[in-house]
């Protein structure tokens, strides 16, 4: 979760430097980024342990309806590790063998990855365990997972000879991820309807909302720009232009509203029922990064510069949250609570 955040923060500053031409945001981007890769490196050795020590525990999270989704962080960081890569090192010039590096990364997470829309689905259709109260927003990681992997191919793909196979392969991957967000979205909107809000523990994970409409429209607009460059389908790409830019309106304006929905129900947890810190704070970072690079497709989209200035507010905002949850993270390894899992997910 901390890697994958701080990769998006690092992006959303890339894009801000790029409005406002400031040196130090430049650079700051390049650093989250270059955090995010040493994260995910150093998380990837500490998760390989647990499976070699631990194998029954990894196999009773895999088992579990909330938990199970956490592995979806897992590829989602190494998928945007190659559009942090390619995005913002590489302009940089900070960064040798830029495409080889995204290729390992994307070769990872898409092999070892797309067990999780296909495990996580098929454990949680088996079990005996699931109830509807289990439905919170961490089940959006798989959709959202997919998305991110479209995305990163997108990129990808403008610096490979395997442009053709990722650019067939990301339609398929697309329908997939919209079609089990909207099944995921049905069973969330079921539970808020006829069951008890959440825990405050898991509180944070109502801006995970945010998530999916994000990554969806980076990638529809990236994937547009992929194959108008190539000519990869034999289509009318001012049709599929058209088409394009009327989903990413709509997906706009659900994600302003969800958005205010968002805002109003983390209110209410704070007056209402307190609102503890716990690991899943980084559950604000991501999706709130997310909404800002999400911000600039629709500045490009509409010409107007009002968007960009909404996305350097959300960089602000965003900003200062990251700031706080790594700071409150490491106090809490160094007294070991990170390592004590929250009783909502036993």
């Amino acid at each position: 979760m901390s890697s994958m955040a701080t990769w998006a923060v690092g992006i959303l500053s890339f894009l801000v430097w790029k409005f406002l031409n400031l040196w130090f945001v430049k650079i700051l981007g390049g650093i989250l980024v270059y955090l995010a890769i040493l994260f995910i490196i150093l998380f990837a050795i500490f998760f390989i342990l647990r499976i070699i020590k631990f194998p029954q525990e990894v196999l009773k999270d895999l088992k579990h309806p909330i938990a199970a989704n956490f592995f979806a962080w897992i590829f989602i960081s190494l998928a945007v590790i190659v559009s942090g890569v390619l995005n913002v090192l590489n302009p940089l010039g900070w960064f040798l063998w830029t495409v080889d590096v995204a290729k390992f990364f994307y070769i990872l997470a898409l092999i070892v990855g797309l067990i999780v829309p296909v495990i996580v689905p098929f454990m949680l259709t088996i079990s005996e365990n699931v109830d509807t109260k289990h439905a919170v927003w961490i089940w959006y990681l798989p959709p959202v997972w997919i998305f991110v992997l479209v995305f990163a191919g997108n990129f990808l793909a403008l610096h490979w000879v395997w442009v053709s196979f990722i650019g067939y392969l990301n339609i398929f991957l697309m329908w997939v991820a919209f079609m089990l967000y909207l099944l995921v979205s049905a069973l969330i909107y079921y539970r808020l309807k006829f069951h008890p809000l959440p825990a405050p523990e898991v509180a944070p994970s109502f801006v995970i909302g945010l998530a999916p409409v994000g990554v969806s429209v980076i990638a529809i607009n990236t994937y547009y720009q992929l194959i108008n460059k190539f000519h990869l389908l034999p289509w009318n790409m001012d049709v599929v232009h058209t088409l394009l830019s009327i989903v990413s309106t709509m997906l706009y304006g659900f994600g302003f509203w969800w958005a205010i929905i968002t805002i109003l129900i983390i209110w209410y947890y704070l007056f209402k029922h307190s609102l503890p810190f716990t690991l899943w704070w980084w559950a604000f970072v991501f999706p709130v990064a997310a909404f800002g690079i999400w911000l600039k497709f629709i500045a490009l989209d509409v010409w107007n510069k009002f968007f960009d200035w909404i996305m350097f507010v959300d960089w602000i905002i965003v900003l200062v949250l990251w700031i706080l949850v790594f700071c409150k993270t490491l106090i809490w390894i160094y007294t070991k609570k990170a390592f004590m899992r929250p009783k909502v997910v036993k």
